[in-house]
């Protein structure tokens, strides 16, 4: 939410008094949350471990053991007894398209539809649950049926036929497209194959309602966009989804400008449940740069100031060169996401040009980490980059990085892989790191890559109180179990905004 200037005065007054008071506070300024009697990993080195910690508005206003911290509460102080648990600094998802992962959740699911008849079934339950509403999503794969065939407009035609049907394959590649989407997008047996695709056609010439490649787009132009309402019901998925797995805070990238509407509406409501930085796509650059926006810009909850693209190594490069020389002259943060075979080297080419061109200062550039190679690494930690590693998504090994002090942030890649942070860090101990590096990556890591590091990523005085319980300890654990390691409760400025039962 955007916090306005007398509020945010009156926040920081009580928090610095509290803070420069201490333990030996008047017996009129209580806490307003405490918890206690729990193991922290505080991801401080000043104070690594405590077992309690006091929270007065949305900052944290002591961290200590659970004798120090009970003189902070008060008749109104709510008292949570983490009975011994972990708890740790919320994660910051450093790789998530937010938005898209939310209509996702709201879109049919056949992920793990493991016959034809499933994935009908669940089509055709869609359909009658709201009749006339387009059907997306989907996320099939024939190869897990037997036996293994691609699906047909036939299997879902009779009873999905006022509702239009475009569910794609798990890889992108190709998509289904029932008759009524095929009717809106023109589509017939007379309509020629698009270069770059094919409409797949049955014996008799019809088409079956396979789409291949460039031959999806066709439906693709037809989808209505989202409404504003929708829009918010997707982000609140997501959000409640965020929750219950303990990220407190999600980067959004590529974000489009409707999105960052939908969440400046949830924040203007108070309904934001984690804080969202947000970087465009390089292209609209401008856009920020002419209102004045840079690096970090906005509230605790919502941020602009960033920009993002994709480079091959090939033209691109040369195109998309100047725009970001121009981003980063106008102050914003650049964010580079290596494709294709070749390696990371063009990126840190196009970052060296840039600080050549606007001189020294922190910019923390960003880039993919999963087309770093050996070669690449002195490159990396001379221009001070931050390595963004999204461990699901990419199969380079991490332990290098380390090795040269370069700074590591961590994220999902949600929705192309599971938001939960547990598996990510399963993941990121799988290319190398172990468990406290990567809970590090998570959450001081990826605050630093936003320029939030004074705010968020830790347990200490005057730091958001952005908190998880867990279930078990992640530290101690084996890598095996920390998959099933669950989120017990999430604490977001100080407020329980998810609560489960051990």
């Amino acid at each position: 939410m955007w916090s306005s200037p007398s509020r945010a005065t009156l926040v920081m007054l009580t928090v610095t008094t509290a803070i420069a008071i201490g333990c030996s506070r008047p017996s009129r300024l209580a806490a307003d949350l405490v918890v206690t009697h729990a193991s922290i990993w505080t991801g401080s080195r000043a104070w690594p471990s405590a077992t309690a910690v006091a929270i007065i508005g949305d900052r944290i206003v002591d961290v200590g053991n659970a004798d120090e911290i009970d003189r902070w509460r008060g008749a109104n102080t709510t008292v949570l007894d983490a009975e011994g648990r972990r708890v740790v600094p919320g994660f910051n998802d450093a790789h998530v398209r937010l938005l898209d992962g939310g209509t996702r959740l709201e879109n049919v699911d056949l992920s793990d539809a493991g016959s034809q008849a499933e994935f009908a079934r669940r089509i055709n339950e869609r359909a009658k649950a709201k009749p006339g509403e387009w059907i997306v999503g989907g996320d099939w794969d024939e190869r897990q049926w037997t036996p293994a065939v691609l699906p047909t407009r036939y299997l879902i035609d009779d009873i999905t036929n006022s509702s239009p049907v475009f569910v794609v394959r798990g890889d992108g590649r190709m998509a289904l497209a029932n008759a009524a989407a095929l009717g809106r997008a023109g589509i017939t047996e007379a309509t020629s194959d698009p270069p770059g695709g094919v409409i797949v056609r049955g014996a008799n010439g019809f088409p079956t309602g396979v789409l291949q490649g460039a031959a999806m787009d066709a439906v693709v132009r037809v989808i209505p966009a989202m409404t504003p309402e929708q829009r918010l019901h997707a982000a609140r998925r997501a959000l409640e989804l965020a929750a219950s797995l303990g990220v407190t805070s999600v980067q959004d990238i590529n974000t489009s400008y409707d999105d960052i509407a939908t969440y400046a509406d949830l924040a203007n409501r108070g309904e934001l449940t984690a804080r969202i930085s947000t970087a465009p796509g390089e292209a609209g650059w401008y856009d920020q740069a002419k209102l004045g926006v840079h690096r970090a810009f906005g509230s605790t909850w919502l941020r602009l100031g960033a920009v993002r693209t994709k480079v091959d190594g090939t033209s691109d490069v040369i195109e998309k060169r100047t725009r970001l020389m121009a981003a980063d002259h106008a102050g914003l943060q650049v964010f580079v996401d290596s494709v294709g075979d070749g390696p990371a080297s063009h990126a840190l080419d196009l970052f060296d040009d840039i600080a050549r061109a606007n001189g020294g200062r922190d910019r923390r550039f960003r880039v993919d980490a999963s087309r770093i190679v050996a070669a690449d690494l002195d490159r990396l930690a001379s221009l001070d980059a931050i390595a963004s590693i999204t461990p699901h998504l990419a199969g380079a090994p991490v332990r290098p990085l380390i090795e040269k002090h370069v700074r590591l942030s961590l994220g999902s890649g949600w929705p192309a892989a599971p938001l939960n942070p547990m598996v990510t860090i399963g993941a990121a101990i799988a290319r190398g790191l172990t468990a406290e590096e990567a809970l590090s990556a998570y959450t001081s890591g990826s605050a630093f890559a936003e320029f939030q590091e004074s705010e968020k990523g830790a347990l200490a005085r005057g730091m958001l109180a952005d908190l998880a319980i867990l279930s078990a300890d992640i530290l101690a654990v084996s890598a095996e179990r920390i998959k099933d390691v669950q989120v017990l409760t999430t604490i977001v400025g100080g407020k329980i905004v998810h609560q489960r039962k051990p």
